[in-house]
């Protein structure tokens, strides 16, 4: 057991999950696990560890919540690919834009009846409405449909985790090569975590996973509230 003087202050959180995190990029290139990604074991881990020593989520997050921090610069840095693919973007706006447009309401309807589908409370079903936008957007988006904040974070967080771990190996199943398409499908569906995965692989890819994220969120917070009561309509 750690002594409560470390415990209660904020460097443990910091500390935990910096350590963490690091142990599970090595375990990962180590042993060559290629469907879970580093953050997605580091979370099952901290969570573990958190619930083994009793230790609540509040003193964790004492610490924690500054990590969160690094998510506003990580965000700007996505301007560095954009400004050096500016040209292609210009050239490519209206697919993009149409593309947004086209996921944003296809994902809205497809997570809405299949929810009804499968039985799924109407809580539920709104919280899980925004999973494809990015965290900050989500709980607000959330907040205005009426959905549970924490839940739609949950939501949020594993779309990214599955996506950054499955994105490209179905590209890659189905055959897909347009850096344009990958990029679009992984902005919409699994925002910044899944755009984390297209470092390395494709400089456009990035540029455009990027942009998508962004205005997949605005997009989502206009439609949701518009679609929500039609939806709800249409399945009495």
């Amino acid at each position: 057991m750690l002594p409560e003087a470390i415990i209660n202050t904020p460097i443990f959180g910091i500390a935990l999950t910096v350590i963490v995190y690091a142990i599970c990029e090595q375990i990962i290139k180590r042993f060559g696990i290629k469907y879970v990604p580093p953050i997605l074991m580091a979370a099952f881990l901290i969570v573990s560890f958190l619930l083994s020593a009793g230790i609540s989520y509040e003193k964790f997050n004492a610490g924690g919540s500054f990590v969160s921090l690094f998510l506003g610069p990580a965000t700007i840095a996505l301007a560095l690919p954009l400004h050096r693919n500016w040209k292609y973007v210009k050239e490519n706006a209206l697919a993009i834009c149409g593309g947004i447009l086209f996921g944003t309401v296809v994902s809205i309807v497809a997570i809405f009846f299949v929810a009804k589908l499968l039985g799924t409370s109407e809580i539920v079903l709104i919280s899980m409405l925004p999973k494809s936008v990015t965290t900050p957007i989500a709980i607000e988006i959330a907040k205005t449909i009426g959905g549970i904040p924490p839940l739609t974070t949950a939501v949020v967080i594993m779309s990214g985790c599955f996506g950054a771990a499955f994105n490209h190996k179905l590209f890659n199943l189905v055959g897909m090569k347009n850096d344009l398409a990958m990029g679009l499908a992984i902005g919409l569906s699994s925002h910044g975590i899944g755009t984390s995965a297209c470092v390395g692989v494709s400089m456009v890819q990035l540029t455009i996973s990027g942009i998508a994220m962004g205005l997949t969120g605005i997009a989502t917070s206009i439609a949701a509230p518009i679609l929500l009561p039609i939806l709800q309509n249409l399945w009495k």
